[in-house]
């Protein structure tokens, strides 16, 4: 009885504890290689509508239509939430609701900033831009009388938000939702003070990665 006792002490001693040579093999997260690439910023493509309101610009009876829309646009990230960029917008055409010959194009270039909140696969942001506005009015012809072309470049503002999930080959796609405010929008044919569009977009987000420089060598 002794002798077995021993025995089994001494098989204990040599083997150890199940499953311990196992556990002391597995590296810690400090052992782990630093990543090599990282996520530089996004190139963001959309499109949908600019839909016109409040004021005589957007007036149901008076005023002017919705027009398509898209914009471009390339931002670098600061850290996971942080990120600033500049965009570029374009409204193919909107039509004023009593005189039809009479149309108003759009084309915005704006630097922003952006705030991002990752949870699990969303990404939800915020966004503010401020920058240039160009509108584009070409001649038209209303009750016998020609109107020549107008243009001119106002100031502006827009603020928003939206979310993305993933998609396809690294890419990113959801929904942007922004108020664009133009000041002073005034020509030879019309006097709007102001300008206000509610643009909604399908926003496609391709991920730009680059390779972190490598260590020194000691």
């Amino acid at each position: 009885m002794r002798l077995a006792r021993a025995l089994a002490l001494f098989l204990i001693c040599a083997l150890g504890r199940p499953g311990a040579a196992q556990t002391a093999a597995l590296p810690g997260l400090e052992d782990l290689p630093e990543p090599t690439r990282y996520l530089a910023g996004y190139v963001t493509a959309a499109g949908g509508a600019a839909v016109p309101f409040s004021g005589h610009w957007g007036d149901k009876d008076a005023g002017f239509k919705p027009s398509q829309a898209f914009s471009l646009a390339a931002s670098k990230r600061v850290d996971e939430v942080l990120s600033y960029g500049l965009e570029t917008g374009y409204s193919l055409k909107h039509q004023n609701r009593t005189v039809k010959a009479m149309e108003l194009r759009f084309f915005s270039l704006t630097p922003f900033v952006r705030v991002s909140f990752p949870q699990e696969n969303a990404v939800y942001y915020g966004i503010l831009g401020a920058g240039l506005y160009q509108w584009n009015q070409p001649a038209y012809a209303a009750a016998g009388v020609r109107y020549d072309s107008d243009s001119g470049s106002s100031a502006g503002i827009n603020l928003g938000g939206g979310v993305s999930y993933p998609f396809w080959w690294g890419t990113r796609i959801g929904l942007d939702l922004r108020w664009h405010h133009v000041f002073n929008m005034k020509g030879n044919n019309f006097n709007l003070n102001v300008a206000d569009n509610l643009n909604l977009m399908l926003a496609l987000h391709y991920g730009v990665w680059k390779d972190r420089a490598a260590a020194p060598a000691r």
